[in-house]
């Protein structure tokens, strides 16, 4: 083994980590897009809604974070069914992860699950992802989780 085996690797390694870096941060950009373009039109859309059935709902989006829908129960101020997108720390591409929680009774406890987003949608076409087709997904967890008491409809 010589010198200039040994001085390629640790080059490498540095590139690599530059990559990486690089990968991370345009994960964070594009799930900071998703939130803003895809997720807050749905949330917003599916508020209003709701309202028509006397359900409030709230949204909140933490920048790089999460995007978190909450629906309350009808015509009370007790949160529901939570519906909350996030992304893995240190992802270095846009899989996303979706937490649902849910209470059965105003004074249950929450239940909650973790899943994959979507799992037909592939990383590079959540950007693509109309706000239909996320409101809709919202609304088969919630009518599932509603009508047979799971958190997980796909």
């Amino acid at each position: 083994m010589n010198d200039q085996d040994w001085k390629s690797d640790l080059a490498a390694c540095f590139e690599d980590l530059q990559v990486i870096s690089k990968c991370r941060a345009e994960a964070l950009e594009r799930f900071i897009e998703f939130c803003e373009y895809v997720a807050e039109p749905a949330f917003e859309a599916l508020g209003q809604e709701f309202l028509r059935f006397g359900v409030k709902t709230k949204f909140r989006t933490i920048a790089g974070v999460s995007t978190h829908l909450e629906i309350r129960f009808p015509r009370s101020r007790v949160d529901r069914f939570h519906y909350v997108l996030w992304m893995p720390k240190n992802s270095v591409e846009l899989l996303l992860k979706l937490t649902v929680r849910g209470r059965r009774a105003p004074n249950g406890p929450l239940e909650e699950k973790t899943v994959p987003f979507i799992q037909k949608v592939e990383a590079k076409e959540i950007l693509k992802l109309e706000v239909d087709a996320l409101a809709q997904d919202v609304i088969a967890r919630y009518r599932k989780f509603l009508f047979d008491g799971v958190l997980d409809s796909r």
